[in-house]
């Protein structure tokens, strides 16, 4: 039989929408897509990749030509029901760095990386490799009881972080799917493929021989030096080939189904890990507003035990002060009058708080643009201030002012008269004592209200 016939026999078809049929219009989408696709593959491809020759409609039905074995599955599901041997997949693996001898073509093949859902199994054991285009075309229409972890698992730090597919990127692409095969776990087990991109960058992985203790500590170092952060660090390709080599003999053991593995969870030493990875990760990604409710934190505790900064100063002249006192009392600063006063304010403090709030609560519920006027509680107006008598710590002083005072929708109008004694305590001016009609409404007596 010549060589075309024997090409033309191993070709083998399989539908293309297998599981779901969607609508026409997309069908004939997909079906170009597959087309192109199967143009812009390599004439001539390695007895690993499957290789996809046409597309073919018959009976209503689109079929893809390929040439290679027929019954093809995932591997990840044949390796979640069955066991297999530790040699073959390490065989496998080793014929597959054996493919980066021709980077061109991977990187044409596969642009992604290859990742553990490329890889296909048929009912003789042989495992073949999936194009990514065709992979992804494929997928969306078919049904499978098992899923793989996506290509972000499988991805090198580098690649990651903007570079471009190398060599050393694949060594460490095929080694985290061969990881994931040997052990039934991703080289980082988080769910959140965020978390999973950020630790592959800038966490240790866990060595294998921790939850696959069976294999050999040769082979365990094989994988770790291919799982390097530093692309710079990880083994070349002819030396991979001896070492891979070298320790397939002694790595001769059954696999069991993923199934059948215990959990990883399990494991106090893989815990550990886990715990302290995300602890570091959250750290990493949350400094940012830590950093700022921490500092929120600390002025707010600040702010309590030390207050705003104190307005009234050694430099503060006594009349100063004085005026500092009434001014507060006209605008409702009760912080303000209580720093001039060292005297209690008692009924008129809360004459002051009550009409800061009643008027704030005015201007809340004021439009502004409507020209609508406040009206305040209480005011001050024409204050006077006179100096009576001095001395080296003491001055006396007299104030007149006009004191206004609403209510009941009645205002009240009276001229008041206080005398105010200003010391010095700890080198700075503050009122001592009153005497007159503010004295008067402090112990409550109010010059409108009648006895």
């Amino acid at each position: 039989m010549s060589g075309k016939n024997k090409e033309r026999d191993n070709l083998k078809k399989e539908k293309l929408f297998q599981d779901t049929v969607p609508r026409s219009r997309v069908q004939l989408d997909v079906v170009e897509r597959v087309r192109k696709a199967i143009k812009s593959m390599p004439v001539e491809l390695p007895s690993k990749i499957i290789s996809y020759q046409s597309i073919i409609k018959e009976n209503g039905e689109y079929y893809l030509i390929y040439q290679g074995s027929s019954d093809l599955k995932p591997l990840v599901e044949y390796l979640n029901q069955k066991q297999i041997n530790s040699q073959k997949l390490l065989q496998e693996m080793l014929e597959i760095l054996r493919l980066l001898k021709d980077l061109k073509l991977i990187k044409k093949v596969f642009p992604n990386g290859i990742n553990a859902a490329n890889f296909y199994i048929d009912q003789k054991e042989n495992i073949y490799l999936m194009p990514e285009e065709l992979l992804q075309s494929k997928r969306s229409y078919n049904n499978y009881q098992f899923k793989p972890p996506t290509a972000e698992y499988f991805k090198a730090p580098e690649v990651i972080a903007g570079e471009e597919w190398q060599e050393k990127s694949y060594i460490f692409n095929i080694a985290a799917v061969f990881y994931y095969f040997i052990s039934s776990e991703t080289i980082f087990g988080d769910n959140d493929q965020a978390k999973v991109l950020n630790k592959i960058q800038s966490e240790k992985i866990l060595e294998l021989k921790t939850i696959v203790p069976k294999i050999s500590d040769d082979l365990n170092n094989i994988f770790m030096e291919m799982l390097t952060s530093d692309k710079n660090q990880r083994p070349s390709l002819n030396s991979l080939f001896k070492k891979i080599e070298n320790t397939i003999l002694i790595n001769n053991f059954e696999l069991q189904p993923f199934l059948k593995r215990d959990s990883i969870t399990d494991n106090k030493t893989v815990s550990r890990k886990r715990k302290k990875e995300n602890i570091k990760l959250f750290f990493r990604q949350s400094w940012k507003p830590l950093l700022f409710f921490t500092i929120l934190f600390i002025s707010i505790i600040w702010g309590i035990s030390s207050g705003p900064a104190p307005i009234i100063t050694a430099e503060n002249s006594p009349e100063e002060v004085v005026n500092y006192f009434y001014e507060a009392i006209a605008s409702k600063n009760i912080g303000l009058a209580n720093e001039a006063a060292e005297f209690d304010l008692a009924k008129m403090e809360r004459i002051i708080s009550e009409s800061h709030v009643i008027e704030k609560m005015q201007e809340a519920y004021t439009d502004t643009n409507s020209g609508e006027k406040i009206n305040q509680v209480y005011s001050l107006e024409n204050l006077r201030i006179e100096k009576v008598s001095s001395s080296r710590n003491e001055h006396v002083f007299r104030v007149i002012y006009e004191f206004n005072f609403r209510e009941s929708e009645k205002l009240y109008s009276v001229k008041l008269e206080d005398q105010l004694l200003v010391s010095r305590s700890d080198d700075i001016w503050r009122i001592k004592e009153i005497e007159g009609d503010l004295a008067e409404m402090i112990a409550g007596k109010y010059p409108w209200r009648e006895e």
